[in-house]
């Protein structure tokens, strides 16, 4: 009968250690991006991250951030490789969003959520891409998350392509005003015929 216990208390122990160990890690970095002026007012920028034989099968959660002083556009893309060779170099991406946040409490307030234009990126290629117009002045960040699925780990990269967003000009700030004042004039001619 003690032989019995002892194998089964053996067992329960075992099985708690594979479980404990069967919870993966979570990796990631959190880091500013360096916006380059393109010229023409708007910036260009470049990240990613590179995972390694360690990392496998730990999760990650990395975060790009940047601050802009005016409105803009941006449009960004993620890509991920995926080589069997000797080792497999493999990421999954799980998400890829922009998020607008608040610096003093790093409250969220807005986020734009990535589209993935490949799949499920499991032993294969990932392809996702966020395009948004009329943002905000303030501060963002990229927050990239998925899995290294690699036993040689592996790594992604993303461009991001920022635009000033586009101000009225003079001239169509005074053909709206026109415009309203001329539905004006319709409305008072309308009122004075029903009066009439």
């Amino acid at each position: 009968m003690k032989i019995k216990q002892v194998l089964f208390a053996s067992l329960i122990a075992g099985a708690s250690l594979v479980a404990s160990s069967a919870y993966a890690a979570q990796v990631g970095k959190t880091v500013s991006i360096n916006l380059e002026a393109d010229g023409e007012g708007g910036f260009n920028a470049y990240f990613g991250n590179t995972f390694y034989k360690a990392d496998q099968n730990n999760t990650f959660s990395d975060k790009f951030m940047f601050n802009l002083g005016t409105g803009f556009d941006s449009t960004s893309s993620l890509t991920s490789s995926y080589l069997k060779s000797a080792t497999t170099k493999d990421l999954v991406i799980t998400s890829y969003n922009l998020v607008k946040y608040d610096p003093t409490t790093n409250n969220v307030l807005t986020t734009y959520t990535g589209i993935n234009t490949l799949g499920n990126g499991l032993n294969a290629k990932d392809a996702w891409e966020i395009t948004t117009m009329g943002l905000t002045a303030g501060s963002y960040y990229f927050q990239v998350g998925g899995l290294v699925n690699g036993n040689g780990g592996g790594s992604y990269a993303s461009d991001l392509n920022i635009a000033v967003a586009p101000v009225p000009e003079a001239e169509t700030y005074a053909m709206m005003v026109a415009g309203l004042g001329l539905l004006g004039v319709v409305a008072r001619r309308r009122k004075a015929a029903k009066q009439a």
